[in-house]
Protein backbone atom coordinates (compact mmCIF):
# COMPACT_ATOMS: atom_id res chain seq x y z
CA UNK A 1 0.00 0.00 0.00
CA UNK A 2 1.74 3.08 -0.95
CA UNK A 3 1.53 5.94 1.67
CA UNK A 4 -0.49 8.68 -0.11
CA UNK A 5 -3.51 5.49 0.48
CA UNK A 6 -2.66 4.99 3.85
CA UNK A 7 -2.61 9.31 4.41
CA UNK A 8 -6.73 8.84 3.80
CA UNK A 9 -7.01 8.12 7.86
CA UNK A 10 -6.20 11.87 8.63
CA UNK A 11 -7.07 13.91 5.51
CA UNK A 12 -6.08 17.71 5.19
CA UNK A 13 -9.05 18.66 6.52
CA UNK A 14 -9.52 15.98 9.54
CA UNK A 15 -9.74 17.64 13.00
CA UNK A 16 -6.91 17.37 15.72
CA UNK A 17 -7.26 13.82 17.27
CA UNK A 18 -7.89 13.60 20.87
CA UNK A 19 -4.61 12.42 23.04
CA UNK A 20 -3.02 13.49 26.20
CA UNK A 21 0.82 12.34 26.81
CA UNK A 22 3.57 13.11 28.78
CA UNK A 23 6.25 15.75 28.43
CA UNK A 24 10.10 15.48 29.53
CA UNK A 25 8.98 17.95 32.31
CA UNK A 26 6.46 14.93 33.16
CA UNK A 27 3.52 17.44 32.54
CA UNK A 28 0.84 15.99 30.60
CA UNK A 29 -0.42 17.89 27.29
CA UNK A 30 -4.19 17.36 26.54
CA UNK A 31 -5.40 18.08 22.49
CA UNK A 32 -8.70 18.78 23.62
CA UNK A 33 -7.68 21.23 26.34
CA UNK A 34 -4.82 23.34 24.21
CA UNK A 35 -5.70 26.50 23.39
CA UNK A 36 -4.66 28.11 19.75
CA UNK A 37 -4.33 31.80 18.54
CA UNK A 38 -3.84 30.61 14.98
CA UNK A 39 -2.25 27.01 15.10
CA UNK A 40 -0.54 23.76 15.68
CA UNK A 41 2.53 21.93 14.22
CA UNK A 42 2.52 18.35 15.52
CA UNK A 43 6.16 16.73 14.79
CA UNK A 44 6.77 13.12 14.87
CA UNK A 45 10.48 13.08 16.05
CA UNK A 46 12.96 11.02 18.13
CA UNK A 47 16.65 11.19 19.31
CA UNK A 48 18.25 8.58 16.61
CA UNK A 49 16.98 9.08 13.42
CA UNK A 50 20.02 11.15 10.88
CA UNK A 51 16.84 12.85 9.35
CA UNK A 52 15.40 14.84 12.35
CA UNK A 53 18.98 15.24 13.55
CA UNK A 54 19.39 17.42 10.31
CA UNK A 55 16.14 19.36 11.10
CA UNK A 56 16.51 19.57 14.45
CA UNK A 57 18.08 23.19 14.28
CA UNK A 58 15.47 24.06 11.30
CA UNK A 59 12.89 23.32 13.63
CA UNK A 60 14.10 25.12 16.76
CA UNK A 61 14.64 28.31 14.46
CA UNK A 62 11.15 27.86 13.38
CA UNK A 63 9.54 27.28 16.25
CA UNK A 64 11.43 30.49 17.84
CA UNK A 65 10.22 32.54 15.18
CA UNK A 66 6.71 31.24 14.45
CA UNK A 67 5.45 30.50 18.27
CA UNK A 68 5.95 33.92 18.93
CA UNK A 69 3.23 34.74 16.00
CA UNK A 70 0.51 32.11 17.31
CA UNK A 71 1.89 29.02 16.25
CA UNK A 72 2.05 26.38 18.65
CA UNK A 73 4.96 23.66 18.61
CA UNK A 74 4.85 19.54 19.61
CA UNK A 75 7.17 17.11 19.18
CA UNK A 76 6.04 13.82 19.60
CA UNK A 77 8.88 10.55 20.33
CA UNK A 78 6.70 7.28 18.97
CA UNK A 79 9.47 5.04 18.97
CA UNK A 80 10.40 1.86 21.06
CA UNK A 81 12.79 2.56 23.45
CA UNK A 82 13.65 -1.03 24.07
CA UNK A 83 14.68 -1.85 20.68
CA UNK A 84 16.06 2.03 20.54
CA UNK A 85 17.94 3.27 24.20
CA UNK A 86 18.59 6.33 22.34
CA UNK A 87 15.12 7.29 22.22
CA UNK A 88 14.02 6.83 26.05
CA UNK A 89 12.21 9.07 28.00
CA UNK A 90 15.44 10.31 29.89
CA UNK A 91 17.64 10.44 26.75
CA UNK A 92 14.59 12.78 25.14
CA UNK A 93 14.56 14.90 28.34
CA UNK A 94 18.72 15.20 27.88
CA UNK A 95 18.33 16.16 24.32
CA UNK A 96 15.44 18.95 25.50
CA UNK A 97 18.44 20.30 27.98
CA UNK A 98 21.21 20.12 25.67
CA UNK A 99 18.97 21.48 22.61
CA UNK A 100 17.43 23.74 24.71
CA UNK A 101 14.05 22.89 22.77
CA UNK A 102 11.64 25.89 23.11
CA UNK A 103 8.58 23.24 22.89
CA UNK A 104 7.05 20.25 24.28
CA UNK A 105 8.68 17.01 23.85
CA UNK A 106 5.96 14.01 24.53
CA UNK A 107 6.40 10.51 24.67
CA UNK A 108 3.83 8.28 23.22
CA UNK A 109 4.85 5.20 24.76
CA UNK A 110 1.92 2.92 24.18
CA UNK A 111 2.45 3.79 20.32
CA UNK A 112 -1.31 4.89 20.04
CA UNK A 113 -1.11 8.48 18.86
CA UNK A 114 1.40 7.52 15.65
CA UNK A 115 -1.53 5.33 14.89
CA UNK A 116 -4.45 8.22 15.42
CA UNK A 117 -2.59 10.13 13.50
CA UNK A 118 -1.09 7.61 10.51
CA UNK A 119 2.14 8.79 11.24
CA UNK A 120 4.77 6.54 9.22
CA UNK A 121 8.27 7.99 9.83
CA UNK A 122 10.58 10.79 11.46
CA UNK A 123 10.49 13.75 11.24
CA UNK A 124 6.61 14.05 9.77
CA UNK A 125 4.95 17.17 10.49
CA UNK A 126 0.85 17.70 11.06
CA UNK A 127 0.01 21.39 10.79
CA UNK A 128 -3.31 22.45 12.58
CA UNK A 129 -4.84 25.41 11.70
CA UNK A 130 -6.98 27.45 14.86
CA UNK A 131 -9.84 25.54 14.29
CA UNK A 132 -7.66 22.43 14.95
CA UNK A 133 -8.02 21.28 11.05
CA UNK A 134 -5.16 20.06 9.54
CA UNK A 135 -3.80 21.98 6.56
CA UNK A 136 -0.58 20.56 5.63
CA UNK A 137 1.24 16.92 6.21
CA UNK A 138 4.52 16.03 5.60
CA UNK A 139 7.88 16.69 5.13
CA UNK A 140 9.41 19.40 6.95
CA UNK A 141 12.06 20.40 3.95
CA UNK A 142 13.35 18.88 0.78
CA UNK A 143 16.85 17.27 2.21
CA UNK A 144 16.25 16.39 5.49
CA UNK A 145 19.78 14.55 6.25
CA UNK A 146 21.46 17.28 5.15
CA UNK A 147 20.67 20.73 6.05
CA UNK A 148 23.12 22.69 3.56
CA UNK A 149 21.46 21.20 0.53
CA UNK A 150 17.97 22.37 1.53
CA UNK A 151 16.30 23.85 -1.53
CA UNK A 152 12.27 23.50 -0.66
CA UNK A 153 10.74 24.59 3.18
CA UNK A 154 7.83 23.07 2.90
CA UNK A 155 6.78 23.30 6.38
CA UNK A 156 7.89 26.87 6.60
CA UNK A 157 6.38 28.26 3.41
CA UNK A 158 3.11 26.27 4.38
CA UNK A 159 2.96 28.03 8.18
CA UNK A 160 3.58 31.20 6.05
CA UNK A 161 0.53 30.73 4.19
CA UNK A 162 -1.83 29.44 6.83
CA UNK A 163 -0.82 32.63 8.89
CA UNK A 164 -1.75 34.64 5.41
CA UNK A 165 -4.94 33.43 5.86
CA UNK A 166 -4.57 30.81 3.05
CA UNK A 167 -4.51 27.35 2.40
CA UNK A 168 -1.36 25.88 2.28
CA UNK A 169 0.01 24.46 -0.90
CA UNK A 170 0.87 21.79 -1.05
CA UNK A 171 -0.98 20.19 1.09
CA UNK A 172 0.72 17.31 1.55
CA UNK A 173 4.69 16.48 0.45
CA UNK A 174 5.70 12.69 1.39
CA UNK A 175 8.00 13.14 4.65
CA UNK A 176 11.42 11.70 4.51
CA UNK A 177 12.82 10.14 7.03
CA UNK A 178 13.53 6.81 9.06
CA UNK A 179 10.04 4.40 9.47
CA UNK A 180 8.67 5.12 13.30
CA UNK A 181 9.85 1.94 15.31
CA UNK A 182 6.86 -0.18 16.28
CA UNK A 183 6.88 -2.47 18.84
Amino acid sequence: MQREEQSKILPIGSKLPSFTLQDTNEENFNSEQCELEHGLLVMFSCNHCPYVKGTDETVIRLAKEFQKRGIKFIAINSNDPVAYPEDSFENMQVKVEEMNIPFQYLFDQKQEVAKQFDAACTPEAYLFDHEKRLVYHGAICDNPKYPSQVQKMYLQDAIEQLLKGEDPAPNYVHPLGCSIKWR
